[in-house]
């Protein structure tokens, strides 16, 4: 009988913490002072150069290797988008298209491949 009132009332107040906590989960949407929508990506010289450098790394030779290999395609180097989105940071998107026809963004931060997103 003590450990079902137990339960009872440590669910309870479980439930309540969750329903009463302060706070509100929707509020970092709501703020657009994040400046990520002021992103653009490079282009110029300064992109090529950074491509280039890219292009002859390991780890883009690698994943690049590996999705070929899985019926993935790519356009090439023109299609490559650079965003510096804080000092000392390179973001690298390399589209592709998979083998059921679905572009893909593959995200490479530093040099380092992070995962990936659908391209809109």
């Amino acid at each position: 009988m003590k450990k079902k009132i137990m339960a009872l009332l440590f669910g309870g107040a479980m439930a309540f913490s969750l329903f009463a906590a302060p706070g509100n989960p929707v509020q970092a949407a709501e703020n657009d002072d994040c400046g990520c929508h002021d992103l653009v990506p490079l282009s110029g010289a300064e992109r090529n150069k950074i491509v280039a450098k890219f292009l002859s790394s390991d780890a883009f030779k690698d994943k690049k290797a590996e999705l070929l290999s899985s019926g993935n395609k790519w356009n090439g180097a023109h299609t490559i988008e650079v965003v510096l989105p804080a000092e000392g940071v390179t973001m690298i998107g390399v589209p592709f298209i998979d083998a059921n026809g679905v572009p893909l963004m593959y995200v490479f931060l530093n040099g380092t491949f992070v995962g990936t997103a659908p391209v809109n």
